[in-house]
């Protein structure tokens, strides 16, 4: 991982790892008629980050189910 605005600036840095946070949501995990494993996280993951440069930024992740992905707005049983 690279500071984004150190990328932009020309710059290398170290880069601290800070929080992390995660929503508690409960996850829907199921086998469809298929048999195929499906795990539906609504969560979602958030990292705070700091740069040698002084640069800070969040991280925020959505984990997606293999049928979900590239799907903007998934139907959740």
């Amino acid at each position: 991982m690279k500071c984004p605005e150190c990328i932009k600036e020309g710059k290398k840095s170290t880069i601290s790892i800070g929080s992390s946070i995660t929503t508690a949501m409960p996850i829907h995990r199921f086998y469809d008629e298929d048999g195929k494993y499906h795990e539906h996280d609504p969560n979602t993951h958030s990292t705070q980050y700091r740069c040698s440069n002084g640069h800070e930024w969040v991280d925020g992740k959505n984990p997606k189910c293999w049928c979900e992905i590239g799907k903007e707005n998934a139907i959740r049983d």
